[in-house]
């Protein structure tokens, strides 16, 4: 994949999320593209893409949550 470029904007600027999405673009459509030279089709490949972010996102929620927990036992239960 190609390199990803840093945002070169503050986090609370309106246009984050699109400069973001720009940023990621041309390695994500690399990728799709050679998982679709590797014989799958396109709908099957954005479809796993977007179920493994789905599930990525829930595994980093988990573990915040965890974290939480773990500090408030660390702390004593307080």
């Amino acid at each position: 994949m190609s390199d990803v470029f840093p945002p070169d904007i503050p986090r609370n600027d309106p246009d984050r999320f699109i400069r973001c999405q720009e940023a990621m673009h041309i390695g994500f459509a690399a990728f799709v593209d050679r998982a679709v030279a590797a014989g799958w089709n396109a709908d099957e490949v954005l479809t796993a893409i977007i179920e493994l972010a789905d599930n990525h996102a829930l595994m980093l929620a988990s573990n915040a949550d965890l974290d939480g927990a773990l500090d408030v036992l660390r702390r004593g239960g307080k």
